[in-house]
């Protein structure tokens, strides 16, 4: 077996200065880390894990705690992106992932407990119900913790642009010429009250006043709640011009559900969703939507997280990513004539 001696005798260095390199100490150049990686893995040197922790009192892991209400897991069509991105930071930086939950082997625990459990580093939060007493419970502990999407005082948050997004958004709606706009939004979080100050500011700066029906409350990416926000819109009657939806899934929903009564998208009704993820694409046309940097928001939160750990210094502050308009075809200039609603469809 090969061991940081035979490595430290191959370039001609101290065994201190190569477990410093192996465990990225700052206060070895760039150059000798560089030479004693190549070497080690010329040499197959696999590393004792336990040993490393015993070193430098970390297990290089990295808790994710992900728990959406469609238990959709990795196959989220939003955060698993976001997911990604978290893997392949922490795996650059050399930290494993753990997945947080509240069984470990049949045994109930809380989540701060799974994390003393296996010796958790840290942890990101991906999507969670906040309010969740165990959630806050993690939040308040000593473990370094950052969230996405949700900002608090005493952690690290990383989010989107959300009052950007809807507000640019908006802006293209309006810039076709729509004035008669709804905003469907989703679950009240601090998410959805950036995203109604990013709407109504679009509409006070086009001098478009601003009435309680142009926002109708539904839930993210949930089919039965798109659903219903479409068909209330309909049967209250005087139908808008424009709807924007909380999300991409939510917007391919309203879109099935508009059309199943005879209205077309978007010769009758324009349409825009906000994530920009692959399902957008698959639609025609084309969603118009707001991407989000799914890729970027996992990665800064995975980094944050081991700046955290590394450091011992606590960061609870706030970083913003930028976003991106899509103009897709389900946008166009408001219609001329009120819709004449069809029969609905039957499935």
């Amino acid at each position: 077996m090969v061991t940081i001696y035979d490595i430290a005798k191959a370039c001609g260095c101290s065994s201190a200065t190569v477990s410093k390199a192996l465990n990225n100490y700052p206060d070895v150049s760039a150059k000798t880390r560089e030479k004693i990686l190549k070497k080690a893995k010329e040499l197959g040197f696999v590393p004792n894990l336990q040993a490393r922790a015993l070193i430098t009192n970390k297990t290089w892991n990295i808790g994710v705690l992900f728990e959406d209400k469609s238990h959709s897991g990795l196959t989220h069509y939003f955060f698993s992106q976001v997911l990604q991105g978290v893997k392949e930071q922490a795996e650059e930086k050399g930290y494993d992932i753990t997945f947080i939950s509240k069984n470990l082997g049949g045994v109930e625990m809380t989540y701060l407990e799974h994390c003393n459990r296996r010796k958790i580093d840290g942890v990101v939060i991906a999507c969670i119900d906040f309010e969740d007493p165990q959630v806050t419970e993690l939040m308040e502990s000593d473990l370094p913790v950052v969230a996405i999407d949700f900002i608090t005082s005493h952690i690290g948050s990383i989010v989107s642009d959300n009052v950007k997004g809807l507000y640019e958004i908006t802006k293209y709606m309006i810039s076709l010429g729509h004035k008669d706009i709804v905003y469907v939004y989703g679950h009240e979080t601090h998410v959805t009250e950036e995203r109604i100050r990013g709407f109504r500011k679009a509409l006070d700066e086009a001098s478009i006043p601003f009435s309680e029906r142009m926002l109708v409350k539904s839930k993210y990416s949930e089919r039965e709640d798109s659903e219903e926000a479409v068909e209330y819109i309909i049967k209250r009657g005087n139908l808008p011009t424009a709807i924007i939806f909380p999300d991409d899934c939510a917007a391919i929903w309203g879109i099935k559900t508009l059309r199943s009564h005879g209205i077309k998208v978007p010769e009758d009704i324009s349409v825009a969703g906000f994530d920009g993820v692959e399902i957008g694409e698959m639609v025609y046309p084309r969603l118009t939507t707001m991407r989000q940097d799914t890729s970027r928001l996992g990665k800064e939160a995975s980094l944050r997280c081991i700046q955290m750990i590394e450091t011992k210094v606590h960061n609870p502050t706030m970083t913003t990513i930028g976003v991106e308009l899509i103009e897709g075809g389900t946008a166009m200039p408001p219609r001329e004539k009120d819709v004449i609603l069809k029969p609905k469809k039957k499935n």
